[in-house]
C-alpha cells in the first residue's frame, strides 16, 4: 500500500506573492533537511520563468556622465 501525503491550500489570490512564499514554507515542513534542495529546484523554475518573461531586446544602459562636465 501506498501513502501519500496531501496538503490542501486555500489562497487569497489578491496577495499572489505572499501566498506563494507562505504555500512553498508550508510544503517545506514536510521534507526536513531537504529545503535547500527543494529551493534551488524552485530557484532553477523560478529563473526559467522571469527569463521567457524577459525583453529579448534589452538595450545597455548608457554609462553616466559626469555631471560637472
Amino acid at each position: 500500500m501506498v501513502i501519500i501525503k496531501k496538503l490542501e491550500l486555500a489562497l487569497d489570490l489578491t496577495r499572489p506573492a505572499e501566498e506563494l512564499v507562505e504555500a512553498i514554507i508550508a510544503v517545506l515542513e514536510f521534507y526536513p533537511g531537504r529545503q535547500l534542495e527543494i529551493l534551488q529546484q524552485v530557484d532553477h523554475r523560478v529563473g526559467e520563468m522571469l527569463g521567457a518573461l524577459q525583453p529579448k531586446d534589452i538595450p545597455e544602459t548608457e554609462s553616466v556622465t559626469d555631471p560637472e562636465k
